[in-house]
């Protein structure tokens, strides 16, 4: 992901996302989808090895990452990160009330280590996946 693909505004600073109502919305969707997969009675079978244990790391990656393209400042990025955290750490005090889902200790750690990974990569290249696909967008129009 090239970091040229991110426009500057007149204070250096990054310019806004272009589709950022886009880009919100289907976070909300991803932060939905992590909500029915942590609560639903019947989660999808992968049938890979330990599939639960790192879609924990993965889903919670994923939203911090996502949102971190959208959510430029340290300071938004540190909240949607405590955000996060408390989603994860309340989706499993549910499941331990549903008696079909378990509570444990290990999927809030595995949580709370993919939004450590997405903190820590949304420093890197990867905070500009959605200004570069965005770049991609408006090429594709004006051919």
């Amino acid at each position: 992901m090239p970091t040229s693909a991110v426009a500057a505004s007149a204070t250096g600073a990054p310019a806004a996302l272009r589709y950022a109502r886009v880009w919100n919305a289907l976070g909300i969707g991803f932060v939905l989808l992590v909500i029915y997969l942590s609560l639903t009675p019947e989660p999808p079978d992968l049938d890979i090895p330990d599939a639960s244990d790192i879609g924990h790391v993965v889903a919670y990656f994923w939203l911090m990452i996502w949102f971190a393209q959208i959510h430029r400042s340290a300071e938004r990025r540190w909240l949607l990160a405590v955000a996060f955290g408390a989603l994860g750490i309340v989706l499993e005090l549910v499941q331990g009330m549903t008696g079909y889902r378990h509570f444990d200790y290990l999927d809030m750690a595995r949580n709370f280590a993919g939004i450590a990974i997405g903190i820590a990569l949304a420093r890197s290249a990867l905070q500009n996946t959605l200004y570069w696909f965005e770049g991609v967008l408006s090429r594709a129009r004006s051919r």
